[in-house]
């Protein structure tokens, strides 16, 4: 009995510093800061219970005998209370949302088919060079799916929406992460992908880069990017580290259009639409959404679509009355478990936004899991573009 309370209470230590790196990659610090804080807490995650261990033997306690918890300091016991009910509360709200969720009623319909675009690498046209083809060791391991994508196809029913846009189509795409690790024919493909579906917008929700000399990658992956209004982009934290202004720079003269800190308005199809950006909280200011025209007295139009990188901001949203906000940052948790679910996720709130629709009236998350990682591992967690199409069938959250 002994031993299995034990083990709950590692698993309870586990999440607990789990939860610690979480938060630290959600702050608005500095990479190193935050980077070096993270691998603290990984040290940490990793040096109790090896210390424990090694304390129990020195001392000689029997794990296994009854009452053994005598000879544990107060402190310790202490410790072992907060990783039990860490555990028992985190593994029931993990269940919870992986095994009873129930999506909400704004998604009408959810399609996925997996592509191995690995199979397609060797015979892609755009894709001529060794070095385009180059992929770390990494990406070999057996059962990594960092080489597949996951094309998803979800329908949303916007309440607010007008019937004229029914049916507007986006392509979501995040966490591109090029580092050379993943070959740049892999991101050949996704973008050949995403344009084979003739999107109306294409919105690209931040992390690019994570080497300064793959920059120069940009014009020819993400710069062929098309769609019928524009696409569309906002930065995110990894990609503040070496230089924003000259990333923006690339983006923008690859016919991207920046959204960083503020807000445009395009006609479709004879209605406004307001697309906005926020980089918080790495990047301010936040697009000043109070200047947006004003709804109509029945709430219809116009269309507010945020771009956010990190799913911290749905609050921001809800408070600015934005109809759908995208994001990406956590990765799909790039590591689940079964039953557990995702492993790590880059927010303040865990994995609670890990990936998927979400919605508080009146707004609408659209969280991806992005198309890479700058580790280049994924595990139960294939990479994602998202193609979403709005309708307007007005809805209620039951």
């Amino acid at each position: 009995m002994s031993f299995i309370i034990l083990s709950l209470a590692l698993v309870g230590h586990v999440f607990l510093w789990i939860a610690v790196v979480d938060y630290f990659h959600a702050q608005p610090m500095p990479y190193r800061v935050g980077h070096t804080l993270s691998w603290l807490a990984l040290a940490c995650m990793a040096a109790v219970p090896v210390g424990s261990c090694w304390w129990v033997v020195a001392a000689g306690i029997d794990v296994f005998a009854v009452g053994c918890w005598r000879q544990f300091p107060p402190v310790v016991l202490l410790y072992l209370a907060i990783c039990l009910v860490a555990a028992v509360v985190t593994v029931a709200i993990r269940i919870r949302r992986n095994v009873f969720h129930r999506p909400p009623d704004v998604l009408r319909s959810h399609r996925s088919n997996v592509v191995e675009i690995a199979k397609n690498l060797g015979t892609a046209a755009s894709a001529v060079t060794s070095e385009e083809h180059a992929h770390h060791f990494l990406v070999h391991l057996p059962g990594n799916e960092i080489l597949k994508l996951d094309v998803t196809e979800r329908a949303i029913d916007v309440p607010r929406l007008a019937p004229a846009l029914d049916g507007l189509s986006i392509v979501h795409l995040s966490d591109f992460h090029f580092t050379g690790k993943v070959g740049k024919s892999f991101f050949h493909e996704v973008v050949h992908r995403s344009n084979q579906m003739q999107p109306d917008l294409v919105a690209v929700t931040g992390d690019l880069i994570d080497r300064v000399d793959c920059i120069d990658w940009i014009p020819d992956t993400l710069g062929r990017l098309t769609a019928r209004y524009g696409v569309y982009f906002v930065l995110g934290n990894h990609d503040i580290r070496f230089d924003p202004d000259r990333l923006r720079k690339v983006l923008v003269g690859s016919g991207l259009i920046d959204l960083g800190g503020r807000w445009v308005q395009i006609d479709v199809r004879g209605e406004p639409v307001v697309l906005a950006g926020n980089e918080l909280p790495w990047i301010a200011p936040a697009a000043d959404m109070q200047r947006c025209p004003a709804r109509a007295p029945d709430g219809i139009g116009p269309l507010k679509i945020v771009l956010s990188h990190s799913p911290d901001q749905f609050d921001w949203a809800r408070r600015n009355d934005a109809d759908l906000l995208l994001a990406g940052h956590t990765h799909g948790g790039q590591i689940r478990l079964p039953l557990v679910g995702a492993v790590f996720s880059a927010s303040r709130l865990g994995v609670k936004y890990a990936s998927g629709i979400f919605y508080a009236p009146p707004t609408i998350m659209h969280v991806t899991r992005g198309v890479s990682g700058k580790l280049p591992v994924r595990l139960n967690c294939p990479p994602e573009m998202a193609h979403l199409a709005l309708h307007s069938v007005r809805t209620q959250v039951i």
